[in-house]
């Protein structure tokens, strides 16, 4: 009995002695504590707030410039000559925007040559010099092995139809 209480005795006495220790970070929490002690923060003062000159709008009565008829083009309002062909059926490619449509190939037979068209909803057209693309009234007047050349026929802000340069070319 007297060895097991000695054993006891010696557990409790090294238990203590362990809870009397350090863990060696005492100079390391004295450091955080002292680091900062005698810095004060660098706050920036807040900006002033520049008061603005209060404007009051007095053209009330007078034309909105924003009004719908003041956006339309001034002058003869009928279509204007050189347009499209407005009589002429429409080819299924003509239905989509140029830029949503997407060259995937060519073919060629003797000297006659097919472009390889994929339209947004995935379906894949042949046209061919003379035939149109795009919402803009795009023909087609060359193709080669990587690219379409189109002459588009568009409406300017003033109401004048002009022709400009497009294609359409493989994407790699």
């Amino acid at each position: 009995m007297t060895a097991i209480m000695r054993r006891i005795g010696f557990i409790l006495f090294v238990t203590m002695l362990a809870g009397c220790s350090s863990d060696g970070m005492d100079d390391l929490r004295v450091f955080v504590r002292d680091a900062h002690k005698d810095r004060k923060p660098r706050v920036e003062p807040i900006p002033e707030v520049k008061t603005h000159e209060v404007f009051a709008y007095a053209a009330q009565d007078k034309v909105d410039p924003f009004a719908a008829f003041n956006l339309r083009p001034r002058g003869n309002m009928k279509p204007k000559e050189g347009g499209p062909d407005r009589n002429r059926r429409r080819e299924p490619l003509e239905e989509y925007p140029l830029d949503a449509l997407k060259m995937v190939g060519t073919m060629q037979r003797r000297s006659q040559s097919w472009v390889i068209v994929q339209a947004p909803d995935g379906t894949v057209h042949k046209a061919q010099v003379g035939n149109y693309l795009g919402e803009n009234f795009g023909k087609i007047v060359r193709i080669s092995e990587g690219k379409v050349d189109l002459i588009e026929t568009v409406q300017d802000p003033l109401g004048d139809w002009i022709k400009r340069k497009a294609n359409l070319s493989i994407e790699e």
